[in-house]
């Protein structure tokens, strides 16, 4: 199936492909590593105590990079637990004529490359072929069932960690109503795009949601990391109720989802300059690492090797001579917010920056003098007592290049609160003298998860902080103003108690569409519809084809045979994700050019990409 014979403006429909960065390792393979398995057959096969199996995105080849993170997180998390692992991913026995009959296909666009085109969405979760979304899933979720099945008959004490990402999440989705769940140890999906979360729902056309109001007390038991809290349905709709075995409680404590911030496929808030860049995240953000961690922690109860620190704050100093009052008077409460940081799990970093054109400052600025592994609070004490003013002299200082370089130089922790703490008497050149734009420090600050800026400045300064603080989500406070600016701080990042309620603003659903329409000529369907959305992005057969700004255009080449579910999903001005809508063109005779009748289509829940008949 493909699109064309535009009479309006041309769709942005070209594919996007995203390149995954390789990730090889040299750890001999603990039991097996992604290769054919026959468990019933082969005399060398062996049962691990823990067996993780993979169900890949849309046309990632067996093994590809995103496969090799998720298996290193692992193999890196059970290194010291003694346990052995083994490993297998859907699709990897199709020489072998697949697994029970059934091997994973996972259609895609195949085509690889490190250039993410920002003027479409394209084939990130399907490669557009007809209806081989579903039929992947179906394929797949029988594989998966087989093998699991098998593996369990075989290895009966063996923990069964079933795991997929994008249309692999889909597929986990769907084999979780064909298994025993007594067979699986832990369910983890990374951008479904059929997640459901009834907390995200909004409740009226302009409020906030239970998630975004009550946090963690709302929430759907599976959200192991959603940070997003408007999220509620994935791309394609959601899979309702998303857990199976709600009722029952069988999966309680085995199946988490896991969803990016910017995800455009699962979450809500999106980056509508770079489609791609939650999606692609997973292996980077160390989601992934994460979720291996959790299964350690179910394993291991009860065990302090892998907590998830709620809170990473950086404090950054002005080390110019000016500072000497400001550092007088903050010195020993810098020290009890670090403190209370660190006692809570927490982690702190501590850095000094200054100019620049300063004396040695090209070496020096920013001045790590302890990063999240290092900072104790015994030397944080000793630190910040000991650091040395010196240089300044023109006003601004290198704020943007030190905050930069700081953020990129420091491992932060999937999930938790971001924060850096400013301290400086004087404003930032900007750009800055290394040519560090504040549009280069905001769009980092964002990208990590955000990093919320606070700053302790003069009053009389503090206008030429309000960009960076507002594009960042932090605040900014004048030391004459307030009697304790960092108590209102530490107000703040305490409020902030888990990265998963991160509030970017309130959520605006005036994206919507109406008046959805489709007409049939001689094989062309014209669509038709209005809205007051920024964009918004189109799927067909429940595969994503692209994004448009376009209120109507005409899709040619549909298998006419079959009924064909054309969905729109508005984006408002506000990134935000609103509720998609649907039609339907039948399938029907139309060799003397009937038109069919217009119908609004609800999918088959869940993945089947099938339209409800």
């Amino acid at each position: 199936m493909r699109l064309k014979r535009f009479r309006f403006p041309k769709l942005n429909l070209t594919p996007l492909a995203i390149s995954l960065t390789l990730i090889i390792s040299n750890t001999p393979p603990l039991v097996s590593s992604a290769v054919a398995i026959d468990v019933e057959n082969d005399p060398n096969f062996t049962c691990a105590d823990v067996e993780v199996i993979f169900a890949r995105g849309s046309g990632s080849k067996i093994h590809a990079t995103n496969y090799q993170v998720y298996e290193q997180a692992f193999r890196d998390t059970f290194a010291d637990s003694g346990l052995s692992l083994g490993f297998y991913e859907l699709g990897s026995n199709k020489e072998n004529g697949g697994y029970g009959g059934y091997s994973y296909p996972s259609p895609g666009i195949g085509v690889y490359t490190w250039q993410r085109f920002k003027t479409s969405l394209g084939a990130i979760v399907s490669g557009g072929e007809y209806y081989s979304y579903g039929d992947s899933i179906e394929e797949g979720s029988n594989e998966a069932a087989t093998f699991i099945m098998a593996y369990k008959n075989k290895c009966k004490n063996s923990k069964i960690v079933l795991g997929g990402y994008s249309q692999g999440a889909n597929t986990v989705s769907r084999t979780l109503q064909k298994i025993n769940p007594s067979w699986i140890y832990a369910a983890l999906t990374f951008g479904d795009p059929k997640l459901y979360l009834p907390e995200g729902k909004p409740e009226n056309l302009h409020t906030t949601t239970r998630a975004c109001r009550e946090g963690s007390s709302s929430f759907s038991h599976y959200r192991a990391f959603v940070p997003d809290c408007h999220t509620y349905e994935g791309i394609l709709g959601g899979f309702k109720p998303y857990d199976p075995e709600l009722e029952t409680g069988a999966y309680e404590g085995k199946l988490k989802a896991y969803c990016q911030m910017h995800d455009v496929i699962c979450a809500s808030y999106i980056d509508p300059f770079d489609l791609a860049y939650g999606h692609a995240t997973y292996k980077e953000q160390g989601t992934y690492k994460r979720a291996a961690e959790d299964v350690y922690n179910d394993i291991f109860p009860g065990n302090d090797k892998y907590e998830h620190p709620t809170q990473n704050v950086v404090l950054l100093f002005d080390s110019t001579d000016s500072m000497s009052n400001i550092r007088a008077a903050y010195e020993d409460k810098a020290i009890s917010v670090a403190e209370k940081y660190l006692k809570n799990g927490g982690k702190v970093a501590l850095f000094t920056y200054a100019d620049l054109a300063d004396k040695n400052a090209a070496e020096t600025t920013p001045a790590k003098l302890c990063d999240f592994e290092t900072c104790s609070l015994d030397n944080i004490r000793t630190l910040i007592k000991g650091i040395k003013l010196e240089g300044g002299g023109d006003f601004p200082e290198s704020l943007l290049s030190s905050a930069h370089k700081a953020m990129s130089s420091l491992t932060w922790t999937t999930g938790a609160n971001k924060s850096v703490i400013v301290f400086t008497d004087e404003t930032f050149h900007s750009p800055d003298r290394d040519g560090t734009t504040l549009a280069d420090v905001i769009e980092l600050s964002k990208n990590i998860d955000p990093v919320n800026f606070y700053v302790i400045t003069r009053d009389d300064i503090l206008p030429s902080y309000a960009e960076l603080i507002s594009e960042t989500g932090g605040k900014s406070f004048s030391h004459r103003e307030f009697a304790d600016p960092l108590e209102e701080i530490d107000k703040e990042i305490s409020s902030r108690t888990t990265g998963q309620t991160f509030v970017y603003q309130e959520k605006s659903l005036d994206a919507t569409i109406s008046d959805l329409s489709s007409s049939l000529e001689e094989g062309t369907a014209t669509i038709n519809y209005t809205t007051d959305a920024a964009f918004s992005i189109l799927t067909i057969n429940e595969e994503i084809m692209g994004y448009t700004e376009l209120t109507s255009f005409e899709i040619s080449d549909l298998d006419l045979s079959r009924d064909n579910l054309v969905c729109l999903t508005p984006v408002s001005k506000e990134n935000f994700k609103g509720k998609r809508s649907c039609v339907n063109v039948k399938a029907g005779d139309f060799s003397r050019g009937e038109v069919s009748s217009e119908e609004v289509i609800v999918p088959l829940a869940p993945n089947t990409g099938r339209p409800r008949r």
